[in-house]
């Protein structure tokens, strides 16, 4: 395209100079056969918001009416870049989006762990204030098993939660990843309600801004994450707007974002499945009722998938874990994890290793090894479950318990991460 760019600007030169200016402009178009939706749907290696300003950039502005083969200029123009406006939108879908699908980014598994059988002891008594400290939301577990209960929240809108569903577990990926795992892990053991911490994560997913939200989720998030406040200035739709405004900018006549969705395929029913959410969330507020009767209607899966036959996730060489569950995502689950030492992938065990921030030599079995806990979720290799993510809860034994441990919730907020020694975290 760019060299039949420079053959205009050629043209314009050497033709005639009796000719007026649109009359030279439409020999050259002729006579280089740039007529209709092949003179501008070259194949171009660069970005696709880059390839849409250079088609733009091809006439210049203003743009004059030419009654050539194939329409005017315009209508050639808006039919040549429709493709790219879907690229264009389809990026900023992608790399905007607070959450992305789990299921390409499952971890291995396995059907059997190495080893012994699975011989859980209980959760350490110090692993909730230990995830709320944390910065990323992880734990650090000495080798060996262990059942973690956990609350578990739904991951997306308008998709089923079978109870007892099989769930193979994948990293939180996208935009607002970070922002949910901090809600997860700072959260745990709290007095907060699911309930609401659940309509919150609805609100994160679907890029909600700070201002949006009800008074009572601000509220929320003044006292968990307070840190990612500037994070959430602009919403997920704005920043859509913002690519169509740019677009706009580079492409005269270019209708409404409104007006166009219904002719952007699949990107534009996406754009208008997240209006609808939004307008939903706004709607009902803190209903929570009202919001799971929409985003997790009552049905049957289209697969089935018995949390009875789960495979074991391999999060790291050392860590094994698997999300096993008999309820939905209104039911307490339970995280099961084996931590295996060094020895057991290439080490020999009872090899003793440098510590230089220990001040000695300890044996590899009693090294902590980082689980990421809180940022987990559970993908149910169907499009039609929700997926759910985790926040480890006290056993039932030790509820009175809960408000225990490092992190302090105060009026003003989350005080941040708390310094202490690994090896008294487990």
């Amino acid at each position: 395209m760019v060299k039949h760019l420079l053959l205009i600007r050629v043209a314009r030169r050497d033709t005639d100079s009796s000719l007026s200016w649109g009359q030279r402009l439409r020999q050259s178009l002729q006579s280089h056969a740039l007529v209709g939706l092949a003179a501008l749907t070259v194949s171009l290696p660069m970005p696709p918001l880059q390839a849409a300003t250079v088609t733009a950039g091809f006439f210049g502005l203003p743009i004059p009416s030419l009654p050539i083969p194939g329409g005017s200029i315009e209508d050639v123009l808006k039919g040549a870049v429709s493709d790219q406006l879907i690229k264009t939108l389809g990026s900023t879908l992608t790399t905007e989006s607070p959450i992305s699908s789990s299921s390409e980014a499952l971890f291995p598994t396995v059907s059997q762990l190495p080893g012994r059988a699975f011989n859980p002891q209980a959760m350490p008594p110090n692993l909730i204030s230990q995830i709320r400290s944390a910065a990323d939301g992880s734990v650090t577990l000495l080798p060996g098993d262990y059942r973690i209960p956990v609350n578990v929240f739904c991951m997306k809108v308008s998709a089923h939660s079978p109870a007892g569903h099989r769930y193979l577990l994948a990293p939180l990926k996208g935009k607002s990843a970070d922002i949910i795992t901090a809600l997860n892990a700072r959260s745990a053991g709290t007095l907060t309600p699911h309930s609401q911490l659940q309509v919150l994560s609805w609100n994160l997913q679907s890029g909600m801004k700070y201002e949006e939200l009800t008074p009572e989720l601000r509220t929320i998030v003044d006292q968990f994450l307070p840190d990612y406040k500037s994070r959430l200035s602009q919403s997920f739709y704005e920043r859509i707007e913002s690519t169509w405004s740019n677009l706009s900018g580079a492409i005269p006549g270019l209708p409404s974002m409104d007006s166009s969705l219904g002719r952007l395929g699949r990107v534009g029913q996406t754009i208008v499945t997240l209006r609808q959410t939004r307008e939903t969330l706004m709607r009902y507020g803190n209903n929570f009722e009202s919001l799971s009767r929409t985003f997790v209607p009552t049905g049957q899966a289209t697969t089935s998938g018995s949390s009875a036959n789960t495979p074991w996730s391999q999060i790291s060489p050392q860590v094994y874990a698997r999300l096993m569950t008999q309820g939905t995502y209104a039911d307490p689950g339970e995280l099961q994890v084996r931590v295996v030492n060094a020895g057991s992938i290439g080490l020999q065990p009872g090899q003793w290793v440098a510590a230089t921030s220990l001040a000695g030599t300890l044996n590899l079995a009693a090294v902590p090894v980082k689980v990421p806990l809180a940022g987990l979720v559970g993908d149910p290799q169907d499009a039609s479950v929700q997926p759910l993510s985790m926040s480890p809860k006290p056993d039932d034994k030790d509820e009175e318990e809960s408000g225990s441990g490092s992190l302090q919730i105060q009026e003003k907020g989350f005080s941040g991460p708390q310094r202490s020694d690994p090896l008294n975290q487990v």
